[in-house]
């Protein structure tokens, strides 16, 4: 997945380093300990259309690139892109079609139709 940028492309990765950050800055934390899950607790807010956490997502997901956009480069972005829902749509899809995401993803989505 691409995004576009002032007229500069970013490669949006969701790999195992982008599954790494979320961790760091979005995981659980138990006595102390960090126990990940930084995608599992995105991904309900996610679905939903919460507009910060896209941001985020994708914000984190260009750290493979040498030159990264800024938070608020990516907000701008978000803020202004002309379809925002096809916006999330991709972003889910790609965090599905993933390694690092799709178990996640997959779980994620049966426990939805368990539950309703």
């Amino acid at each position: 997945m691409q995004i576009e940028i002032k007229g500069k492309k970013y490669n949006c990765i969701f790999g195992v380093k982008f599954i790494r950050e979320l961790d760091k800055q979005h995981g659980v934390v138990r006595n102390d300990v960090n126990l990940g899950m930084g995608l599992t607790t995105l991904l309900p807010q996610l679905v939903s259309g919460n507009i910060v956490v896209l941001s985020d997502v994708l914000y984190t997901a260009t750290i493979t690139e040498k030159s990264r956009p800024s938070k608020d480069e990516v907000d701008e972005f978000v803020e202004t892109v002309d379809d925002i829902e096809a916006l999330f749509d991709e972003t889910l899809k790609n965090l599905e079609e993933s390694n690092a995401g799709k178990l996640t993803v997959r779980n994620f989505k049966k426990a939805l139709m368990e539950n309703k």
